[in-house]
């Protein structure tokens, strides 16, 4: 949606790797979202080479781009993939990374 805007509120370690929190705001209404990514889907998917944080947002807007308004209040990275067609070229070019 390309009126859409979003922050990333907060970071938070999870015994398997990271939650993060988002506000997303779509013309007048806020959301707030939960976003959670494990060390599996970051080694997987930047080889570790890039910080949690960045990659959470290149897979958040990736989310908003996907669902719209539709976007789940609680989503994981692995689900994404697995829903998502050509999900790891899509973030990866998002983030610029080389793998």
């Amino acid at each position: 949606m390309p009126n859409d805007e979003f922050t990333l509120d907060g970071e938070h370690e999870t015994r398997n790797g990271w939650l993060y929190t988002f506000t997303l705001i779509q013309g007048s209404q806020t959301h707030h979202h939960e976003l959670t990514l494990s060390w599996v889907d970051h080694e997987h998917l930047v080889g570790g080479t890039i910080a949690p944080e960045y990659l959470a947002k290149a897979i958040f807007e990736l989310a908003v781009t996907y669902f719209g308004e539709q976007l789940p209040s609680k989503f994981d990275a692995s689900s994404l993939r697995r829903r998502v067609d050509d999900f790891d070229d899509r973030v990866r070019a998002r983030i610029q990374a080389p793998l």
